[in-house]
Order: structure tokens, then C-alpha cells, then sequence
């Protein structure tokens, strides 16, 4: 089987389009086109209904698809032990991540390890709990970073870093005091929350039922960042782990409630990966390192909270 055609034929299938793969790949849509006629002819078969908006897969397209993205991690892997020879440290990580940890933790660890391992590439992208899991099941990324893992057959965690669930007002807002609340007091003010595919809306909807709490976000988004600052324009209630509002909560600009809600402390950073498949030296060395930084991490976070609840929680110290 030639491994280019493989190659042309699943990037077709990540995009549902030969135009749009053309121009991933920097490759002319009718070489690309051949290529694939040319890998139905030798497998017998139709793998692409092509389309005036596009392709999509036979049943025979989507089994390749499957065998198809193993085939190309293998050979990603063999790319990779080749590299090893000429460095122990050279190749391209690809890092699948929930968007709380891309604002501190990653770019920081990403750029310690950098500045010893210049020749390792990464490519990150910032996905849902629910679809890094996806990403890492389908070999499309190396490693992941996820918040509340369920259990999927297919993914193995390495490593966890402990992050509660916190609710964070402006410092304006009645609750910046450090009041005592239970969550149903609290989600009686305006709040925010992320759509249903993040570990966040799903644990605080799963937990308001079990305490017959009404959840009613004047705010839903796919962006973390976006609820982060409509809440200080807005004195609403946004739910982050501290990672995601690091900055906010060391200027000021965000406080802790004191939120009486255990169902919130047991709550982890996972690293995980895909089960059974073999990672690239320079992707294992990644793995190790950032799996040493969660002890450091795990204590700024702590310091940063403590501060802030003795900086604004003024009705504990009256």
C-alpha cells in the first residue's frame, strides 16, 4: 500500500473534503484524487461518494479510516526512533487540552521544556474534556490534559493534578466578603457556566440536581476565557478551576466564594494517553516533565486562593 495514498486518503477524511485536504497538505486536489482512485483500484473497492459539498466515507472508507490512523501512528513512531539516533530529543508532540490549564500551567511547562529540548516541536490544540478523550481514542494526538476523566477503554491516565472546582465573583459583588454560602444560595445570582460538552457544566448541573438546586446560567459558551471576563464586566458568578483565572485572582480582579460545596474539592487534572500505544521518546520525556510540575503547580494554586481569601474575605475577620 503506498503510504502517501494512506495519507492523502485520511486527511480527506478529517475534512470531508478533497479541496480542503489539497490545501492542509500543500498538494494539488488532483494529485491527491489520483492517489486515492489508485488505492480503490488496488483495494477493490470505493472508499470516497464524492459530492458536490464535499466526500464521505463508504463502509469500506471507514474501516480504513480505522486500520488507517494505527498504520500512521506506527509510522509517526518509526519516524520518530529514527529521529532518536540523530538526537535523543527531536520530533513533534501533539498535545490534546481543555482550555483551563492553556492560560498558565502549559505555556509555562511548554516553555521550560523548550529552552532544554529546543529540536521538539508541539502542536496543541484546545479541545472539551469530551473531545480530547476523542483525540486521543482516534491517534490524533499524543497526549492529553483533562479535567474530570470518566473511564473510556481506550484511554489510560498517567498522572493527576489535583484542582478543585472554586466560584469566583468581582470583588464588587456581595459574595466577594467571604460570606458562607451553599450552592443553591449562590446560583440564586446571576452565574455563568460553559456548554454541556465540559467536565465544569456537567459537575455543577450533576450536583445542583442531587441538591435540588435551580441552574439557570444568564451565560453559556464554548470559551472559557469569555465567560472569565464577562463576568468581572457583568458581577456574575463564574466557575473555574483557579488555573483557568490564575492572573485574575493574584491582581484582584476575581475573588473566591466561600462555597460550601465538597462536591467540588475532589476534582483532578488528568494526563493521559491513548492505551497500548508506544509514545516517541521525546513525547515520553514531555510526559515525565509535566507530570513533575504538577506538585509545584498544585501548591501555587493553593497559595493563590489562600491569599486571596485573606485579602477579601473581611466577614471572617470581623
Amino acid at each position: 500500500m503506498n503510504m502517501n495514498a494512506l495519507r492523502y486518503f485520511l486527511e480527506v477524511a478529517k475534512c470531508k473534503s478533497i479541496r480542503r485536504a489539497s490545501e492542509r497538505l500543500h498538494v494539488a486536489a488532483s494529485a491527491i484524487s489520483r492517489q486515492i482512485s489508485a488505492l480503490e483500484h488496488e483495494l477493490g473497492c470505493t472508499l470516497l461518494e464524492r459530492r458536490s459539498d464535499g466526500v464521505s466515507l463508504t463502509e469500506a472508507g471507514e474501516r480504513l479510516k480505522t486500520h488507517g490512523m494505527k498504520i500512521d501512528a506506527q509510522v509517526q513512531l518509526v519516524k520518530s526512533d529514527i529521529d532518536q539516533l540523530r538526537s535523543l530529543h527531536r520530533g513533534t508532540i501533539k498535545i490534546g487540552s481543555v482550555e483551563g490549564v492553556t492560560e498558565n500551567f502549559l505555556p509555562k511547562t511548554l516553555t521550560e521544556f523548550s529552552a532544554r529540548f529546543p529540536e521538539v516541536h508541539f502542536e496543541v490544540t484546545v479541545l472539551s474534556r469530551d473531545e480530547v478523550i476523542n483525540a486521543l481514542d482516534r491517534y490524533e494526538c499524543d497526549i492529553g490534559f483533562v479535567y474530570d476523566y470518566i473511564h473510556h477503554h481506550a484511554v489510560e491516565v498517567l498522572s493527576n493534578y489535583q484542582q478543585p472546582l472554586h466560584a469566583f465573583v468581582p470583588p464588587d459583588h456581595a459574595l466577594a466578603h467571604g460570606e458562607r454560602v451553599t450552592l443553591a444560595e449562590l446560583l440564586a445570582f446571576d452565574h455563568l457556566l460553559p456548554d454541556s460538552s465540559f467536565g465544569i457544566n456537567q459537575l455543577v448541573t450533576r450536583t445542583a440536581k442531587k441538591a435540588k438546586a435551580w441552574v439557570a446560567p444568564r451565560m453559556i459558551s464554548n470559551q472559557l476565557h469569555f465567560l472569565r471576563n464577562y463576568a468581572q464586566l457583568n458581577g456574575a458568578v463564574v466557575f473555574m478551576p483557579v488555573q483557568a483565572v490564575y492572573s485574575e485572582v493574584l491582581q484582584g480582579t476575581l475573588v473566591p466564594v466561600n462555597l460550601d460545596c465538597p462536591a467540588f474539592d475532589n476534582r483532578n487534572l488528568s494526563l493521559a494517553a491513548r492505551r497500548s500505544r508506544s509514545l516517541s521518546p521525546a513525547a515520553v520525556s514531555f510526559s515525565n516533565f509535566a507530570q513533575e510540575q504538577f506538585g509545584t503547580w498544585q501548591d501555587l494554586d493553593l497559595t493563590a486562593i489562600s491569599a486571596a481569601r485573606s485579602r477579601w474575605w473581611t466577614a471572617l475577620q470581623n
